[in-house]
């Protein structure tokens, strides 16, 4: 026969076991693969052989009540960790590549690109016919005009993913389970996209 004891959350097999503690409760084939299945899963048993999925991974056992408790340490960790891979993407998406619409064209919008873009402003004058590789391998006449546009759309795009990072930082602190948080939505478009 075998018994699942729902205090140690464990089983016990008569034909193993000489001594059963007195929690146990016998039970089926059946019941056996549900329950080792749902503990497999995380899942807590209670007395009456009821499953408790774990809410999230935020989330610890009390034996004392039988539930699961938001233990606020860990959720507050998972929250700073899932707020570092938010802005981990806000960083990577402003440097694979900034559109420019007059050329139709995407330029590098790395940060050995943006110093460049910096050096260029500071000067008076760009050199005549300067030719700038975009980022289909194509060469386009960089210009005051086209550096001046490249620069605005750099500062666009920083300020929409900015704001776009700070809703899903927002959004991300209201879940139940930060590490699920899906934050791929509204984000500039990339080079890659």
């Amino acid at each position: 026969m075998i018994y699942f004891d729902y205090i140690a959350q464990t089983f016990y097999d008569d034909a193993i076991h000489r001594e059963l503690p007195e929690s146990v409760v016998a039970i089926d084939e059946a019941q056996h693969s549900v329950l080792l299945n749902a503990l497999n899963r995380g899942a807590k048993i209670k007395a009456d052989l009821s499953v408790l999925e774990r809410p999230s991974l935020s989330h610890e056992w009390d034996s004392d009540s039988q539930t699961w408790l938001v233990n606020p340490q860990l959720k507050a960790e998972q929250q700073s960790q899932m707020w570092a891979r938010i802005k981990q993407k806000r960083h990577d998406n402003l440097r694979s590549g900034v559109y420019v619409k007059s050329v139709g064209k995407w330029l590098h919008n790395d940060d050995d690109s943006r110093a460049q873009y910096t050096f260029m402003r500071t000067m008076a004058t760009l050199p005549e016919n300067m030719l700038w590789k975009t980022m289909d391998n194509r060469f386009i006449t960089m210009t005051r005009e086209l550096l001046d546009e490249l620069s605005m759309q750099l500062l666009l795009d920083e300020q929409a993913d900015f704001a776009n990072a700070e809703r899903h930082r927002a959004a991300m602190l209201q879940a139940d389970n930060p590490l699920d948080y899906d934050y791929s939505s509204g984000w500039t478009a990339t080079f890659q996209d």
